[in-house]
């Protein structure tokens, strides 16, 4: 049974974003959502710069495999596409939401990986080939990192030290601090674009 695949405006959009020239897509991860703490501080940072922020939503616990995730990935895509009248200017994906590096390769749209899926040929393979800026972001302790795929993928890298897949620590104050990075990082990547 395939999940149901929202795509929605965010709530934490500013009121004057402007639709035709900044439009983020935000990918979340299997059971990671938009309203989670290693997503919700970038998406705010991104409205305050006054992009129109995008949500996807879906629960992938019960698909297994990556292939069935990456075509359920894609096909929120299309649907953000039609709900956002255009394609995204950016793209900010949480782990299984990186599996439309292929997408963001073929459109040369810009993408934040964050927890991306480094362990995942086709995905580093997809990132590697894309001529748009990225940046991956991750924690020392995320499972899905793999130093040897982020060196092939070539792009920039943002590693922050002790957060794991989840963006925690096991202590507030240094999980906050990691929320700070990550979202000073994808903030900059956003500033750079504009560059």
């Amino acid at each position: 049974m395939k999940p149901e695949v929202t795509v929605e405006r965010w709530g934490g959009n500013a009121p004057d974003a402007d639709p035709r020239r900044r439009r983020v897509l935000v990918l979340p991860g299997a059971r990671y959502g938009a309203q989670l703490p290693g997503l919700h501080w970038p998406l705010r940072a991104l409205a305050l710069q006054g992009w129109q922020v995008w949500a996807a939503s879906w629960d992938l616990s019960a698909i297994p495999g990556r292939a069935e995730r990456r075509v359920i990935v894609e096909t929120a895509i299309d649907l953000a596409i039609d709900e956002m009248a255009g394609d995204p200017h950016l793209i900010v994906a949480k782990s299984a939401g990186t599996l439309a590096a292929g997408w963001a390769a073929d459109h040369s749209v810009p993408a934040v990986w964050t927890t991306p899926l480094l362990d995942d040929e086709e995905c580093v393979g997809h990132i590697a080939r894309a001529s748009a800026p990225a940046l991956l972001v991750a924690g020392s302790r995320d499972h899905t990192w793999d130093d040897t795929g982020a060196e092939r993928a070539g792009k920039r890298v943002a590693r922050i030290e002790g957060a794991d897949h989840g963006w925690e620590t096991g202590d507030w104050r240094t999980e906050l601090d990691a929320l700070r990075q990550l979202t000073c990082a994808v903030e900059d990547f956003a500033t750079g674009l504009d560059a």
